[in-house]
């Protein structure tokens, strides 16, 4: 039997997190991060996983590039298509510099004049999550639907039809606690995120104050209890932190959840 001594003893391997954590470019617009090499800075000063861009074809390289020389992920780009689009050139490009890598592209689907939720939109909005997974193949980057206030795609529950009608591996639905709670769930979250987990590509989180998205330290819902009940059901993936509307210097707020997601996992006991 080999014996070690304490100097030769391998070290125990790192614990993989169950939820990476990363941050939402709405929460990247403070004074103090006025460039794109400011903003991956400060999410690597921070200890931030990566982030959730704002699709912009002309711009990916650079975002791709200065993401990869501090060693974050791309986690989402975020994208606002109404029904009836087709992938043009510059998207299909920009999918082709995501390949290989588990980026989410998130489709936040408008839907005209249809109210929403409407399931006469599905028959065109499966036609374009089938197009948007063909490009992205078995290699990644992969699909899901992000559900919105006011759009099409308003509600969770529609992400998961959608996910279930194109069933592929490939294609799936974010799950977005303030639209999640701005549309009045008619289930609770346990409930609604049982029935999403197998299509479940992504949770964001924030700060609410009432109905006012805030940082993490600050409002009354409780995340720690939301925390929970994601664990129970049996998530185990990346967390955003959705910071649309929170003001003042970006590494003030963002510092600020950044420590209070520390104890959040330390009392769910992760």
């Amino acid at each position: 039997m080999t014996r070690w001594s304490s100097a030769e003893e391998p070290a125990p391997a790192a614990k993989t997190p169950r939820f990476r954590f990363y941050a939402m470019d709405t929460g990247l617009n403070g004074p103090d991060v006025p460039k794109m090499e400011d903003k991956v800075a400060l999410l690597k000063k921070l200890g931030y996983a990566g982030i959730d861009y704002w699709m912009n074809p002309k711009a990916l390289p650079q975002m791709l590039d200065l993401l990869d020389k501090q060693g974050l992920e791309l986690c989402a780009v975020y994208t606002t298509p109404a029904l009836g689009w087709k992938p043009d050139a510059a998207f299909t490009d920009a999918v082709k510099l995501m390949k290989g890598r588990a980026t989410r592209i998130e489709t936040a689907i408008g839907g005209g004049k249809l109210k929403p939720s409407d399931p006469e939109g599905d028959t065109q909005a499966i036609e374009m999550l089938k197009a948007v997974s063909d490009l992205c193949a078995d290699t990644g980057p992969v699909v899901s639907v992000y559900p919105h206030r006011g759009n099409w795609t308003e509600r969770v529950e529609d992400g998961v039809r959608l996910a279930k009608a194109v069933g592929r591996k490939n294609v799936g639905t974010n799950f977005n606690l303030v639209h999640w709670k701005w549309v009045r769930p008619a289930k609770p979250a346990a409930e609604i995120l049982a029935e999403a987990l197998p299509f479940l590509k992504t949770v964001t989180i924030n700060g609410l104050k009432g109905d006012q998205i805030v940082s993490l330290d600050e409002g009354d819902f409780d995340l720690a209890a939301f925390m929970t009940t994601l664990k129970k059901v049996g998530y185990a993936g990346i967390v955003g932190l959705q910071g649309y509307g929170v003001g003042g210097p970006s590494e003030t707020h963002l510092g600020r959840s950044m420590a209070k997601w520390k104890e959040i996992l330390k009392a769910i006991g992760e």
